[in-house]
């Protein structure tokens, strides 16, 4: 008889498992140490959550706040420039201005050699800077020329330029380094104006004074250093340098029409009015426009009407009758505006508008027909 094959298990008979031994009770000495346990593993947690989430913040603030920003590309700065506008020596510089960022290209900041190449690129700097002061874009101007001086900063008669342009972007600093600079190389009339200029801007009076004074001097006609003096003064309150400063400016410069009425406006202001009014009358060469309004205006502030409507009767040759009249309503003239002399002009203004518009207007139906 064969025997059964003991090794064989019935793999869908079911057993139950034996009995797990009965677990002996917790004591309260147990708990307790299971609780501290389970507290110090929980703070063991969040402090090593804080260090993480401590040290991604870290990180990003170092990368955004602390790492040096990248330095932007410059963006190479060229006025336009036509053919005709240079010179037949100069006309390299169009097809120059097709590789000069090659040719710029890796080079190091700073002073170049004395080469073919890049005393080439000075003088292509140096004639676009020229090209953009005439076309007064002074962002170029100063671009260029700030190249051509970093190249070779011991070359000649590129500070004044470049000084004249930091002084009209109104760096006075800027512009009082290398005015200086230029004028102790090769000291000129202009040089020794821009210069006080530049002092006048930074607040310096007593210098800028100075160098006003010595270029007139050198050159008693130099009409822009009698209008810093004016200027200079007028911030002084020196009401008489200023008066006499700004009489000689006139005199060289009579159609300088909005310095004209500046001047009048601060001898107004000064109750100088008749010393206004005394210098218009004898004023020659200037705007006629200008100056026959202006001497309404202070004839009406006098309360003399005759006067005010002579120099208005000038100035409406100049005007049609209602841009005449548009002056006449600025409450200046009120002081005379019920006079006889100037409601007779106010009239025959009105009068005469009325009588233009109808012309026009006839003319214009004629030409219809």
């Amino acid at each position: 008889m064969k025997k059964p094959n003991t090794d064989l298990r019935d793999i869908y008979q079911a057993t139950e498992p034996p009995p797990e031994p009965p677990r002996a009770p917790l004591s309260f000495e147990m708990v307790e140490r299971e609780i501290r346990r389970q507290r110090i593993f929980n703070l063991l947690v969040g402090l090593l959550s804080l260090s993480l989430v401590l040290f991604i913040t870290v990180s990003v603030v170092k990368k955004y706040m602390f790492t040096p920003e990248k330095t932007a590309a410059v963006v190479l700065k060229v006025p336009y420039v036509s053919s005709h506008t240079l010179p037949p020596e100069d006309q390299w510089v169009l097809d120059y201005g097709q590789v000069i960022s090659q040719a710029e290209g890796g080079a190091e900041p700073g002073a170049k050699p004395l080469s073919t190449k890049w005393i080439m690129n000075a003088a292509y700097h140096i004639i676009m800077g020229e090209q953009a002061l005439r076309q007064n874009d002074l962002e170029a101007a100063q671009y260029h020329l700030e190249s051509a001086v970093s190249a070779y900063p011991e070359m000649t008669g590129i500070q004044e330029k470049l000084g004249s342009v930091y002084l009209k972007l109104q760096k006075y600093e800027r512009a009082e380094q290398l005015l200086k600079l230029a004028n102790q190389k090769s000291p000129s009339v202009a040089l020794l104006n821009n210069l006080g200029a530049a002092y006048l801007g930074m607040q310096e009076n007593k210098k800028a004074e100075a160098l006003f004074r010595q270029a007139l001097e050198l050159q008693p006609d130099l009409a822009g250093c009698y209008r810093n003096l004016a200027l200079l003064y007028q911030r002084s309150d020196r009401t008489n340098d200023a008066v006499n400063a700004f009489d000689s400016y006139l005199s060289l410069k009579p159609k300088d029409s909005p310095l004209l009425k500046k001047y009048v406006a601060y001898l107004t202001a000064s109750g100088r009015l008749n010393d206004a009014s005394s210098f218009l009358d004898h004023l020659h060469g200037g705007d006629p426009l200008t100056v026959s309004l202006l001497q309404a205006k202070c004839a009406a502030q006098l309360n003399d009407p005759e006067k005010a409507v002579r120099a208005l009767r000038n100035a409406s040759s100049f005007l049609s009758p209602r841009q005449t009249m548009a002056q006449m309503h600025d409450p200046v003239f009120d002081p005379i505006s019920g006079s006889e002399p100037y409601e007779a002009l106010m009239y025959r203004l009105e009068l005469a508008a009325v009588s233009l518009s109808t012309n026009l207007n006839l003319s214009t139906e004629d030409s219809q027909d």
